[in-house]
């Protein structure tokens, strides 16, 4: 017997709880549990019956963030013989529908990605390559990943193959991970409409000398840390999606949902909308519509409810969202926002601006001028030695509530 089958006969004699699965990680990797959960919720995202959004969740942290490690609980995540994920490791955006004029059309489809990752969940353990580029390369890259995102398949077109890919229902989900990434990236995914949704890890806390005399003697290993967890995960996964009949067999009632729940979550959407527009000066801001971003947000928080057994939302799926919608906004942009929740929501001087971003302060004058023509804030300069202040605009002074910073 293989080890999914294993995992698929203990889950059928075992049921675990969502609250079992943190036990274990907390256990092994207490700072990846939330990288864990939020990955559940988008795999679980594939069981709603009206989701037509692909979600794309990126981790995106240093080298020693965990980030692969959570990756690869996922790996082989199995419902009735049937894999959930697929991994690639050595991923390129032509992988979706190739046209390599060095094989022929009946094996090319035999190695086209999109088919292979229909209904279930895209793993990329390493995504740094599509990342990084000139920028006319990364909006090579990023105009076929939002396509391909938009989940009604992948057509081109070439001088050796003609016209070749997939129309129709593609839905999938995605878990990636990369390092992070320069502004360049940012502005290239926001004027081509952005798809990718993002969670920030850490850096993990660094050992102690004590911790590291342990490992040979008597603590578990990393590779079987990884094992456990990644059974477990596997198990739970595997119940999940058998519970609630799998590919899109959960019918949401939407009128359930609590509607402050709902007014919350379009609310994130709003705020990562005008925080993801790309910046010019010389024209008035293009936010980018919020609709987008709003569905993911609500699939995801769906998602996170199917874990803990319920189809309605409530308050404890808003942490999650507001989490990865403040993780989908361009650094500068999160940490200014960051800064005002540190300062209670009241005005932030440049200093204050310059420390949060770790900058020159003619440098943090212009990230405070950029928030303005955001619409985020308004910049006061009054000259006659009087402090320049960033202060949050009246329309968004919600995002400063307590209710809204304790999540």
């Amino acid at each position: 017997m293989n080890v999914n089958s294993a995992v698929e006969e203990i889950a059928t004699v075992n049921k675990v709880s969502i609250k079992d699965v943190r036990d274990v990680i907390t256990t092994h990797f207490p700072d990846l549990w939330q990288a864990v959960e939020m990955g559940l919720s988008t795999c679980a995202t594939l069981l709603l019956a009206d989701n037509v959004n692909p979600v794309a969740l990126i981790y995106v942290g240093p080298p020693s963030a965990g980030k692969t490690t959570v990756a690869s609980m996922f790996d082989g995540a199995c419902m009735n013989g049937d894999p959930i994920c697929y991994r690639s490791d050595k991923f390129t955006h032509a992988a979706f529908v190739s046209q390599s004029a060095n094989t022929s059309v009946d094996k090319l489809k035999k190695v086209d990605l999109l088919p292979k990752i229909q209904k279930r969940v895209l793993l990329t353990p390493e995504m740094a390559t599509i990342f990084k580029g000139k920028q006319d390369e990364l909006i090579e890259k990023f105009s076929v990943i939002t396509r391909v995102l938009d989940g009604q398949g992948f057509m081109t077109d070439s001088g050796t193959h003609g016209r070749r890919g997939y129309e129709g229902d593609y839905l999938f989900a995605w878990l990636g991970c990369t390092t992070p990434f320069d502004s360049v990236v940012w502005k290239v995914m926001a004027n081509l409409g952005s798809r990718m949704f993002f969670l920030v890890m850490q850096a993990m806390s660094e050992p102690t000398v004590e911790e590291l005399s342990k490992i040979n003697h008597g603590e578990l290993p990393y590779v079987e840390k990884l094992r456990t967890c990644r059974l477990q995960v596997h198990q739970f996964l595997a119940q999940v999606f058998t519970d609630n009949k799998g590919f899109r067999g959960v019918p949401w009632e939407l009128a359930k949902d609590p509607a402050e729940t709902r007014r919350s979550i379009a609310a994130c959407a709003k705020l990562l909308a005008i925080m993801r527009t790309p910046y010019d000066p010389d024209i008035q801001p293009q936010h980018e519509a919020p609709y987008r971003a709003q569905a993911v947000l609500y699939n995801l928080a769906r998602g996170h409810a199917l874990l803990h057994e319920r189809r309605q939302l409530t308050v404890e799926d808003m942490p999650h969202v507001v989490q990865v919608a403040l993780s989908s906004m361009p650094e500068k942009r999160r940490k200014i926002l960051l800064a005002f929740k540190r300062n209670g929501g009241e005005a932030l001087t440049v200093n204050q601006v310059k420390d949060a971003l770790r900058v020159s302060p003619d440098t943090a004058k212009l990230a405070m001028q950029e928030m303005a023509w955001l619409g985020f804030a308004l910049y006061e300069d009054y000259g006659n030695g009087v402090p320049h202040q960033l202060v949050v605009n009246p329309e968004w002074a919600w995002s400063m509530k307590d209710e809204f910073i304790h999540l």
